[in-house]
């Protein structure tokens, strides 16, 4: 404490900053709403009409889906982000999935 009464700048930065944790950028998932870091989902994007997961290059705006909760892949839950083509999307993602399994 100062002799005003007033803390000191050193002692209040140092009570005040935060751990020293690496931020990452956090996302939430469009089904379940749950929020993630970033490398725990996965990005779709829509390229010409047609929604498809982003493995690689990363360009305009994308949505977001849990990784491994294939529950976040039903067709009913992707409803509200995808509207027509969620059932399009849900094949897709089951699809990967299964060949993912059997490459195993």
């Amino acid at each position: 404490m100062t002799t005003a009464g007033l803390p000191s700048p050193t002692s209040s930065a140092q009570a005040a900053s935060p751990s020293k944790t690496k931020h990452g950028p956090e996302r939430s998932c469009v089904a379940c709403r749950r929020k993630r870091s970033q490398g725990e989902l996965l990005r779709l994007s829509r390229a010409g009409g047609v929604w498809a997961v982003q493995n690689s290059h990363r360009t305009g705006r994308g949505s977001y889906l849990c990784a491994d909760t294939p529950a976040c892949w039903a067709e009913k839950k992707l409803r509200r982000a995808f509207g027509a083509q969620a059932a399009s999307v849900s094949a897709q993602l089951l699809g990967q999935n299964a060949q993912s399994s059997s490459m195993k």
